[in-house]
């Protein structure tokens, strides 16, 4: 019996890394069973063991190492009077717009609105109103996303200044280029 368990699992993991590698982290979720919504990027591959509690919006970019978590194990360590565990269990829901940096945690029951931005290690343990800016453990908002926005619109570099440029490591230096002149004006 063990074995077959075994089996079971290394060709799930199997299948799991042949979804990945050839329909991506979107299709990987949703064969996981989190409801992925439109124009997504998730790069991760483990969604817990309640992925079904897992909810993602249009828009969404999902970075290496998030965890996002469905529950909380810690309460298996208190028992009732005839030994019996504890259970709690919270769905995540994720709005539009969003980017979550990497090696961020979600915690169980936590709301991420829309337009929002997760900075890179966050772990975030209440939820984030639309339009926010959150960052640090735990994640505390520090800005607006119309804000970030704005800045991001001063101070990178937009495709449009790249077009005609296929090979990607010429894109890259390019926009550096692009980027460096720029601060360099606004330095003056």
């Amino acid at each position: 019996m063990n074995v077959l368990r075994i089996l079971k699992t290394l060709s799930s993991r199997a299948v799991d890394l042949v979804v990945l590698a050839t329909r991506g982290g979107v299709a990987l979720a949703r064969r996981k069973g989190v409801t992925v919504g439109e124009g997504c990027r998730i790069y991760i591959r483990h969604f817990g063991s309640e992925p079904f509690l897992i909810k993602i919006g249009d828009g969404v970019t999902v970075t290496s190492g998030v965890r996002i978590i469905t529950h909380d194990g810690s309460t298996g360590l208190v028992r009732d009077q005839s030994g019996r565990r504890y259970q709690s269990y919270g769905p995540v829901n994720i709005g539009d717009n969003v980017f979550i940096g990497v090696n961020s945690i979600i915690l169980p029951g936590v709301t991420i609105g829309s337009n929002v931005v997760i900075g890179a290690g966050s772990v975030v343990t209440r939820d984030i109103e639309d339009g926010m800016v959150a960052v640090g453990n735990p994640a505390k908002v520090v800005g607006s996303f119309n804000t970030f926005a704005s800045r991001i619109e001063r101070d990178c570099v937009n495709d449009r200044e790249l077009d005609g440029i296929a090979n990607y490591r010429q894109r890259v230096e390019r926009a550096i280029e692009i980027a460096t002149a720029r601060k360099a004006r606004q330095r003056r």
